[in-house]
């Protein structure tokens, strides 16, 4: 039991990394499940005993590639020590982020379908670890009076929004995917939201 329970994890790991690439590289539409069972070399039996959908299995991938991005955040949440610090480091988190490709498959998976409820729902959830990074350095701000105090779950909207916004930078044509042009736009933005939002000192 133990080992078939082993063995069918694996084969659902080489799915998802296999589908993932395949993501990345074509976009949602235009890969197929057959390509997905050629590339992790299992039957179709086997893929739809595993996902039971093309949807099923690209909500999976984004799903566990917003989990790793929000564990490399708290690593470097850990590395960063004070609230400023922390602010900057989830800038040059997100700008090294703005290029990933599974983001533009996402805006083609979200225009594309008839999104039903339970897809919203999973779509928001991965939205929502995003925007939790914002939150956490938010409420430890305002805890240790680093910053003014004001409704948290506005400036989670206003920061998160913020972030992911400036990834549109990728769709202008003198930045590209130049990550050093970007990153200096996410350190700026950072200081103008801190000019606003840091406690007065008297």
């Amino acid at each position: 039991m133990v080992r078939g329970r082993s063995d069918g994890e694996e084969t659902k790991r080489r799915i998802t990394d296999k589908a993932k690439q395949l993501f990345i590289r074509k976009g949602f539409g235009a890969v197929s499940m057959n390509e997905v069972c050629e590339a992790a070399e299992v039957s179709k039996g086997s893929l739809y005993h595993h996902f039971k959908s093309k949807d099923e299995l690209f909500l999976q991938v984004l799903e566990e590639d917003s989990e790793q991005w929000s564990q490399e955040w708290e690593r470097l949440r850990g590395e960063a020590g004070g609230v400023e610090d922390q602010f900057y480091a989830l800038a040059e988190h997100y700008a090294n982020d703005f290029q990933n490709p599974l983001l533009t498959a996402q805006e083609e998976y979200s225009r594309s379908r008839l999104i039903t409820d339970e897809v919203l729902e999973r779509l928001l959830r991965i939205a929502d670890s995003n925007s939790q990074a914002c939150r956490s350095v938010l409420r430890e701000g305002m805890e240790k009076g680093e910053l003014a105090n004001g409704d948290l779950d506005r400036l989670v909207i206003l920061v998160s929004s913020m972030m992911e916004g400036l990834g549109k930078l990728i769709y202008m044509p003198d930045f590209g995917k130049d990550q050093d042009k970007i990153r200096p736009y996410y350190r700026d933005a950072v200081k103008l939201l801190l000019e606003g939002i840091r406690a007065k000192r008297n």
